[in-house]
C-alpha cells in the first residue's frame, strides 16, 4: 500500500488529476452553454413566428394565451358563446326530463329555480367585486378599463338605490364615471354620494311608459330618460327594483330593438310567487339571450335565503356581446 500511496501523492499524478477534471469541467460548461443557447434559440423562434402570426391577424402579444395563437377579444367571445350553447342545450334537456310544461312540474323540486340559469359565460376581462361584501356588491367584468378611462365619457345608471350607494361611491372613487341614480322611494343618495361631482340624483321610479300615478309619483322609460340625459350608451346599467324589473326590461327591448344601449347589467331577479311564474321568466329570460345578454356571474342573496326559506332573490351581471366596439367596451381590442 505504501508505493501506491507515495504515487497517488506524487506532484506528476496530482497534476495530471487536476488536469483532467479541469478539461471535463470545460467540456461539460461548453456543451451545457451550447446546448442552453441551442434552446433558447429555439425557443425565440417559436416566440418570433407567434409574434408574426398576431400581426397578422392585428392582435397584440399581451392578448395572446402563452403557448396558444393568438385570441382577440372577439375570438375569446365566440369561444364562451360555444360553452354558453352547451348549457342552454343542457337546459332544455333537464327541463323535458323533469316534466316541464307538466301540471306537476315545481322549478323549486330537485333542480332549485337558479340552477335552470347558471352564469355561464366568461367575461373576456378581468372581474372585480366593486361595493360591500354584503348585498349591494356587484361584479364588474372590465374594472380595471374603468379605471383607466380608455373614453372620455363613461356613463353608468343606477336604478332602485334606496340609500346604500357604498357601490356607487367606490365608483365615483375609483373612475371617471357619471352616475345618474333614480329612485322615488327615497329624496337623495346615500352619504357615499350625496352632493358629490358626476352624481346625480331623480326621484323617478322607472318602468315600462311615461306617466305619473295616483301617488304624484312620475315614472319614466328607460329610452326617456337617456333622451333627457343626451345619452346613447351606458357603461353599466345597475337595477334592483324589487319585482319590476319584468315590466321595464320587455318594454327596454321593445324600445330598443336587437341592440340594447348597455355594455353591461347588474341586476338583482326575484322570483318570489308575487313576481312571476316560471314559464313567464322562462319566456323573459331566453328574450335577454336573444338580445345577446350573457351571465357571467350570480350569487343568491343570503337574506331571502335564511330568513324566508327560500332563496327568491338572486344577483346576476351579464355583458352584452352586440353593440359596437365603439360604444362598448367589453367588445374591444385594446393594443400596446
Amino acid at each position: 500500500m505504501a508505493p501506491i500511496r507515495s504515487i497517488l501523492a506524487s506532484r506528476a499524478v496530482t497534476t495530471g488529476l487536476t488536469l483532467i477534471v479541469c478539461f471535463s469541467l470545460f467540456l461539460f460548461t461548453v456543451n451545457f452553454s451550447y446546448e442552453h443557447t441551442d434552446y433558447r434559440d429555439r425557443q425565440q423562434e417559436v416566440q418570433d413566428t407567434i409574434d408574426v402570426k398576431l400581426k397578422s391577424h392585428g392582435v397584440d402579444r399581451e392578448l395572446a394565451f402563452v403557448g396558444r395563437s393568438g385570441r382577440n377579444t372577439r375570438q375569446i367571445l365566440d369561444r364562451a358563446e360555444r360553452y354558453y350553447q352547451r348549457i342552454l342545450k343542457q337546459r332544455a334537456q333537464w327541463l323535458q326530463e323533469l316534466g316541464h310544461g307538466e301540471s306537476n312540474f315545481n322549478p323549486w323540486d330537485y333542480m332549485f329555480w337558479w340552477w335552470y340559469f347558471p352564469a355561464s359565460f366568461n367575461c373576456p376581462f378581468d372581474i372585480q367585486r366593486v361595493g360591500p361584501l354584503s348585498d349591494g356588491g356587484k361584479w364588474i367584468c372590465g374594472m380595471s378599463l374603468y379605471e383607466e378611462a380608455p373614453r372620455p365619457k363613461c356613463v353608468i345608471y343606477s336604478f332602485g338605490v334606496n340609500y346604500e350607494t357604498r357601490f356607487e361611491g367606490e365608483m365615483l372613487d375609483r373612475t371617471e364615471c357619471e352616475i345618474w341614480a333614480y329612485d322615488a322611494s327615497v329624496k337623495s343618495m346615500g352619504p357615499e354620494t350625496h352632493g358629490r361631482p358626476g352624481a346625480y340624483f331623480r326621484p323617478y321610479f322607472v318602468g315600462d311608459r311615461d306617466y305619473v300615478d295616483a301617488q304624484g309619483i312620475q315614472w319614466k322609460t328607460l329610452r326617456t330618460l337617456m333622451r333627457e340625459n343626451g345619452h346613447d350608451w351606458i357603461d353599466i346599467l345597475k337595477v334592483d327594483i324589487e319585482g319590476a324589473e319584468y315590466p321595464t326590461f320587455n318594454a327596454i327591448m321593445d324600445d330598443f330593438g336587437e341592440v340594447l344601449p348597455f355594455s353591461q347589467l347588474q341586476i338583482e331577479i326575484h322570483v318570489d310567487k308575487k313576481s312571476i311564474a316560471f314559464d313567464q321568466f322562462l319566456t323573459w329570460w331566453q328574450r335577454l339571450e336573444s338580445k345577446g345578454l350573457r351571465p357571467f356571474w350570480t350569487e343568491v342573496n343570503l337574506h331571502t335565503a335564511i330568513n324566508f326559506k327560500t332563496p327568491w332573490a338572486s344577483e346576476y351581471s351579464f355583458i352584452n356581446t352586440k353593440g359596437p366596439a365603439s360604444k362598448n367596451l367589453l367588445l374591444r381590442d385594446f393594443e400596446k
